[in-house]
């Protein structure tokens, strides 16, 4: 498989598919307590909300970001993203400011245990050797750790306090795509999934168990979604074999990953005291809106927004390109990544709609975040 164009390879590498000290709490929200004491989030560009910039790493300009409220940093998509509408649903104004970004001045109520922070960076991986420019998941998960530990300076040496908020907390996870991404981008064959799945599966156990140990107890994971059928593979795939379709094998690497992931996290919450998880399923958001488009609210599910040509592939979203006239109505912003208004439909079903619809397991975040059973701190 033969993939060409600098942009191109820009984009895979930083797939997939906020200021001040902490979260601001939403103006509706205003007289209300958020639901959470703090949001932290780790994972890939469908979470960044900055730290990309201070990496000297592909970072997202305008158009990016072009429905954005002045003065945002821009996300891998036209607005907001689905850390942003997450954090949303839970009483605050979008996410929290991203960790590269901090100052002594903006960590103030963060060091309290307070607000959160974003950790996550485009074109992260679960493992280690993807991304080669971006944080992987392990040093995101060692920046939390300096966090905590200057927490713990910061109350006198006592963590109990900052423990108890950090029990009550929402540890947000979503990465995985872009260590798909480079498997299939690699021509690596079917049978060598097992043996990646395992890879995957005992470096993402490995983080969710150093978290634990550090105080984090409820974890809402974002799975990997059909990566088969986002824009970019969709051309590729046509220009191959001249098929207007997603390209399943890709599609079914994801598939299989996070089937496992969701039997390794019930294993593991049964070996963790207090450990509360629920795996929100954004490959069934996506299959469900590339099935049922109209009742989803998308009149194109195929191509990107913005981009030109067959499935918006033919030039990448550059200044000067011209966008869809209602961004509300892609699914896709660009080649890989999710509009605002995909961002904000997804976290809505993944924080709230019916388990029947498949869209969060064992729960939905809602419930994760509302159970009042005492959460154990103990180690």
């Amino acid at each position: 498989m033969m993939v060409t164009g600098k942009a191109l390879m820009i984009l895979v590498a930083v797939f997939i598919i906020c200021t001040g000290g902490g979260l601001v709490i939403s103006p509706a929200a205003a007289e209300e307590v958020p639901l959470v004491p703090a949001v932290n989030v780790f994972g890939d560009s469908t979470m960044d909300v900055g730290n990309n910039k201070f990496l000297g790493n592909f970072t997202p300009s305008f158009p990016y970001g072009v429905d954005l409220p002045l003065g945002i940093e821009p996300r891998f998509s036209n607005g907001y993203n689905m850390a942003d509408s997450i954090s949303k649903l839970l009483g605050f104004n979008m996410s929290p400011p991203a960790y590269l970004s901090l100052t002594p001045e903006t960590s103030v109520e963060i060091l309290k245990g307070l607000g959160g922070v974003n950790y996550a960076s485009g074109g992260s991986g679960i493992l280690d050797i993807t991304g080669n420019a971006s944080l992987p998941l392990s040093k995101q998960v060692e920046y939390f750790a300096d966090t905590k530990a200057n927490m713990t300076e910061e109350s006198g040496g006592n963590s109990t306090e900052i423990d108890a908020l950090l029990s009550r907390s929402l540890f947000l996870i979503s990465d995985g795509g872009n260590d798909m991404f480079e498997f299939v981008l690699k021509g690596r064959p079917i049978i060598e999934f097992e043996s990646f799945h395992r890879d995957l599966l005992s470096n993402y156990t490995k983080y969710v168990q150093t978290l634990y140990g550090l105080g984090a107890r409820r974890f809402g994971l974002i799975d990997v979604p059909p990566v088969g059928c986002v824009p970019m593979m969709r051309a590729i795939f046509f220009r191959s074999f001249g098929l207007d379709g997603c390209l399943f094998p890709a599609s079914d690497l994801a598939r299989g990953f996070n089937k496992k992931l969701s039997i390794e996290m019930a294993e593991l919450a049964a070996s963790l005291p207090g450990k509360r998880y629920s795996v929100g399923s954004s490959y069934k958001l996506v299959t469900s809106y590339t099935a049922h488009p109209e009742a989803a609210g998308f009149d194109d599910v195929k191509s990107a927004c913005c981009g030109s040509g067959m499935f918006g592939m033919e030039t990448s979203c550059v200044p000067d390109v011209t966008t869809c006239p209602n961004h509300d109505d892609h699914l896709f912003w660009d080649a890989v990544h999710c509009t605002q208004a995909t961002s904000n439909k997804g976290a809505k079903a993944i924080y709230d709609a019916p388990l029947e619809d498949g869209f969060a397991a064992p729960n939905n975040f809602k419930q994760l975040l509302l159970d009042d059973q005492p959460t154990s701190v103990s180690r």
